[in-house]
This record gives structure tokens, sequence and C-alpha cells, in this order.
């Protein structure tokens, strides 16, 4: 809405087109500033003197209610969106967390490559093997289990069963009782753990981000500002993990403009990333952040 048509509202606006004006300007005030890019303006849409006269023009019962209410929704929405700033923010340490682990196995898997390229250069098998082992037993590398096979070669696997003397619970079960096999301690374990703390994260981001646009439809509070900066936040939720198709779960090919049935068999064993097309909206989150957080007052 450009200055020419606040204008004519000012002037002789009914008093839902005042009242939009209004909720326009306070969403502004709190947001523009702090992220210009949410809006095409980042001025706010009254001075002073307009908003005092324009909140100052609702005189009669209906006006005076109208105004009140589209408060209270305003209120209830301010709060929606703290709350999904919030959750935004929890995301984006998990998808970080997630990141961080998928770079960690890239390096471990090009670490492999270079070790058994250079194992290579020693054609005696026999040899070989021996170097194989006396390096795993030298390397120590977190969440893996480095180990040579047959041929000579290493192998860093990220999937792998242990021994432990702790119970699901981390209890000490005392040396003497067998020893209980646990993924727990493997790469492939702990990067499961994460994507399943980031899927949890983004359906509840959907979820409340479902309820609050909901919220604004069955009101007619359609505020541009308010819906913009629910928006940036949605596009920071929804952004891919990692850049690297290899990881991701949305794609059935390593590389998608270039896919290999016989290559693209493997995807499956890489595809660690949440799959956006597959999270939904959660009726129960959704019911419980509608009802405690966008309820009239």
């Amino acid at each position: 809405m450009n200055k020419k048509d606040v204008s004519k509202v000012l002037a002789q606006g009914s008093a839902k087109q005042r009242v939009m004006i209004l909720a326009e300007d306070i969403a502004r005030n709190r947001y523009i500033f702090q992220q210009p890019e949410l809006s095409d303006s980042k001025e706010p849409l009254l001075t002073k003197s307009e908003f005092r006269s324009l909140s100052d023009s609702f005189k009669t019962p209906s006006e005076l209610a109208l105004w009140n209410k589209w408060r209270e929704y305003d209120e209830a929405i301010h709060t929606a969106l703290t709350n999904l700033q919030s959750l935004a923010l929890q995301v984006q340490i998990t998808k970080s967390n997630l990141r961080g682990y998928i770079l960690l196995w890239d390096a471990f898997q090009n670490t492999e490559l270079l070790a058994n390229v250079i194992l290579h250069e020693t054609k005696n098998p026999k040899e070989r093997r021996r170097i194989a082992q006396a390096g795993a037993k030298a390397i120590n590398l977190l969440f893996t289990e480095v180990s040579p096979d047959e041929e000579g070669y290493l192998e860093i696997n990220v999937d792998f069963e242990a021994n432990t003397y702790k119970d699901i619970k981390s209890k000490v079960i005392g040396l003497k009782e067998k020893p209980r096999k646990t993924k727990e301690y493997s790469l492939w374990f702990v990067m499961n753990n994460v994507k399943r703390e980031t899927e949890t994260a983004i359906i509840k981001f959907i979820s409340w981000r479902q309820a609050t646009l909901d919220y604004m439809e069955e009101n007619n509070f359609n505020v541009k500002t308010y819906k913009d900066m629910i928006e940036a936040l949605s596009t920071s939720v929804e952004a891919p993990i990692i850049g690297w198709d290899k990881y991701q779960s949305d794609t059935d090919s390593f590389t998608p403009g270039d896919p290999n049935s016989r290559r693209d068999k493997l995807k499956g064993k890489f595809a660690i990333t949440p799959n956006l097309k597959e999270l939904e909206v959660d009726t129960e989150i959704y019911n419980y952040f509608k009802k405690e957080f966008l309820r009239d007052e």
C-alpha cells in the first residue's frame, strides 16, 4: 500500500480499512527495522501523528469493538511469531548439528579413499594386509570402526555393533555380566538420532505455522508483514541442510541431472537428511498451539 492509498483511507476509509492500515503499521514497526528484507518498504505506513489520528477515529461502539478485537488478533499473532522465531532457530541448530556429522562422514570417506590409494602402491597382498592391520590399530576415528579387508585395504565403517557394559539407561551392568551389543557408538546411529530431532523440530514448526496462518485466515487478519515474516522463517527452515545431492533424501539419484540406475542403487545408503516432502502437519501439535497461543483472551 502506497502513501496515496493511505491518505485516501485516512480521509474516507471504512472502519475495516482503517483498522487494517493500523495493523499493518504496527506490524512494520515491530519487525521491519529488525529485518528490512521482510517488506518492499522499510518505512512504517504512518507517521506518529497519523497513527494517533487514525486510532482516535474509532468512536462508535461497533468501531471500538472492531479496534479492540483486532488488537487481540495482533497480540495473538505477535506471540505466535515470537514462538515461531524461537522454533526456527531450534531447527537451524539441529540442522547445523546434522550438517557437521555429514561433513565428518564425508571426510572419513575421503580418508578411506586416500589410505587405500596409498596401500594400492604395495603390490604384495600379504605385505599390504600387514600394513593395513598396523594402520587400523594405530588410528581411532570418532564413531567409526576401522578394519582391513581380505585384500589388504582399509574399511572405515560408520554402521557397526560394539560391546558395552552399560544398559540402555547408561547404568553399568558389571564386568561379569555378558556385554550388550549396541550400535549407539556408531556414526550412523548418531546421525539418525540428530535426523529425527531435526524432523521433530520441522514438523513442530510447520504445525505451528499452519495454525497461525489458519487463525489469520479465519479472522480475516491478513497483515502482509506478518505473512512475509512467516514466509521468511519458512524459507530458512526449508533450506537444504547441505548442498550435496549425495546426502539428500528427497532425490533417488546422486546426480539428478544425470541419473545412473546402476550407481543410484547405492543412493539409499547415503540419504541421511530429512525429506521435507514427507513431513506433514501434526494435528495434535497444531491443536495445542492454536488452543494455547492463539486463543482470544
